[in-house]
């Protein structure tokens, strides 16, 4: 007999998507609220390459096409003409890193989307659509139609903590494109948004939650090693039932992540073959030489160890060469030692940022940190495990199989789950965030005397705020005549000190416009230099 359904069931899904290098990568997880401590995650993607219907993310790329419909993910056939990073184009020029805006993949990301005379909205609802009906029907593969249909959506999707506020808004643009807010009979579908490194910071405390060894007073390192970046966010656990932490230090990163790795192992291979060979590798061969030589041969198993790797070369890549470990079978030999001339550049800028992030903590709270947990793609790689623990004196803890991986996706699940009145013993709250701007309002009382409008900072970067107060601050204005519509300016400043004044060339980050009747006598009065006297609201 099947199951009466509940009044109220709730489907929680997290979109992890990738932005910002060419092996960038989406992933989605789900929970329903039967059953909320079991994530599960989405795979069985349509694919061209070997290894990869498993895989639990999908690489973030589209392929439009006017002969045929259009092809995402894994599915594109080989050599075709390929969007990629087209995330980015959300940002505004200004704010798009300079050694990423001149990038050729950008450059060309946005000669084929002005071909196709599309916008970025346009590609990432796109993308969102084909990863979101996928979803769909692979949730109601596992729990069944019936109740996929009598269950509300809830979706959070991760953005980059760097991003600025209106990037929120194009992406909720994007996110009404894809269909994934289409009406539906059992209730309105909700979209909330969370910072990629809180997500992946809560699915790691929900995995090491229930180990023994972590307590109260505890600081973790989360060091999110994606494709592009590698960020950093470091939290103290203030309790362990219910599982509640604090954020420590703000988050920061750099371009360090694992594409750059990749592109490391290509120019290697470049300088071992027959010079002007490697020419005739066309993209789908490309493809397949680092998805099966690099991606799921030496990529995961690398720690360091003595060891020659043999490589399979791509069959375009032309005869052999006496004397350079180029074999007639077309495969050349690695050494440990090449293979760590590839790691070590990157390795070396991650366990540089990981170091000052424990600087940061031991300056604020005057201790180390505890452990270094690592998230993320590249979080996977043994041979990070290994420097880091080796070389940093704290305890390095690295989840096993995907869910370094998956910890975005996941994380943005279990922000979901929590914030929708979760038992007292599910999931884990984030107690407090520091902020990342400064923001603060026009404050009309005093004008400064060069005739620019004081700021009045209502919450200054890097305070504390707590997640279940709120930060509030009184202002006034004064008004001579009738009040028909009052309209306040708010302003950020990602800056570490913000400046004192605003000059009208600073635009505001909003605008809020509110009437209401009030009674200009029932104001007190404030006495100017001339002796005027103003109604102050």
């Amino acid at each position: 007999m099947a199951a009466e359904t509940r009044t109220g069931d709730v489907i929680t899904i997290g979109i992890d998507f990738g932005t910002t290098n060419s092996a960038s990568y989406s992933g989605i997880a789900w929970a329903s609220s039967r059953n909320p401590t079991s994530i599960e995650v989405v795979g069985d993607w349509k694919t061209v390459l070997d290894h990869s219907s498993d895989a639990q993310k999908v690489p973030t790329q589209l392929c439009y096409s006017s002969d045929r419909d259009t092809s995402w993910g894994y599915s594109i056939p080989a050599g075709e003409d390929t969007l990629k990073w087209f995330k980015l184009l959300i940002l505004d020029e200004e704010d798009i890193p300079t050694d990423i805006a001149n990038s050729s993949q950008l450059q060309h990301t946005r000669k084929l989307l002005e071909t196709m005379k599309k916008d970025p909205v346009d590609a990432i609802g796109c993308f969102l659509r084909y990863i979101w009906n996928h979803a769909i029907s692979c949730i109601a593969r596992s729990i069944g139609r019936e109740l996929l249909q009598k269950s509300r959506f809830h979706v959070v999707l991760t953005i980059p903590a760097v991003w600025p506020p209106y990037t929120r808004q194009r992406m909720m643009q994007a996110v009404r494109a894809s269909g994934i807010l289409n009406p539906r009979d059992c209730g309105n579908t909700t979209v909330r948004f969370i910072s990629e490194p809180e997500a992946a910071a809560l699915s790691t405390m929900w995995d090491v939650s229930d180990t023994s060894t972590v307590k109260a007073g505890d600081t973790m390192v989360i060091c999110d090693a994606g494709g592009g970046t590698v960020d950093l966010i470091s939290y103290v656990i203030e309790s362990t039932h219910p599982f509640v932490v604090k954020e420590c230090v703000g988050g920061y990163g750099e371009l360090c992540g694992g594409v750059f790795l990749d592109e490391e192992f290509l120019k290697l291979i470049r300088d071992k073959v027959t010079p002007g060979s490697w020419s005739s590798v066309g993209i789908a061969e490309l493809g397949k030489f680092l998805n099966d030589e690099w991606e799921y041969a030496i990529k995961p198993q690398f720690s360091n160890q003595k060891q020659t790797w043999q490589v399979g070369l791509p069959e375009s890549c032309s005869g052999p060469t006496p004397g350079r470990n180029l074999k007639r079978r077309k495969t050349i030999d690695l050494s440990s030692d090449e293979i760590f001339s590839v790691y070590n550049p990157i390795i070396s800028k991650i366990e540089n940022l990981v170091r000052s992030q424990i600087n940061a903590v031991q300056k604020k709270l005057q201790k180390s940190p505890n452990y270094i947990v690592l998230v993320g793609g590249f979080g996977r790689s043994p041979y990070l495990l290994t420097r880091l623990d080796t070389n940093l004196g704290v305890k390095v803890l690295q989840s096993q199989e995907d869910k370094p991986w998956t910890a975005i996706c996941r994380g943005a699940v279990i922000c979901g789950i929590t914030g929708h009145s979760p038992p007292p013993s599910l999931g884990v709250e984030i107690g407090a965030r520091i902020a990342g701007r400064s923001y603060g309002g026009i404050d009309k009382h005093p004008i400064s005397a060069r005739g620019a409008s004081c700021i009045r900072e209502v919450l200054v970067r890097g305070e504390d705020m707590l997640t279940k107060k709120r930060v509030r601050c009184r202002f006034s204005r004064l008004y001579s005549g009738c009040i028909d519509e009052i309209q306040d300016r708010i302003f950020a400043c990602s800056e570490s000190a913000p400046p004192e004044v605003w000059k009208p060339s600073d635009g505001p980050l909003c605008v809020i416009r509110w009437t209401r009747d009030i009674d200009i006598e029932s104001l007190p009065t404030y006495t100017n230099p001339l002796g005027k006297n103003p109604s102050q609201a």
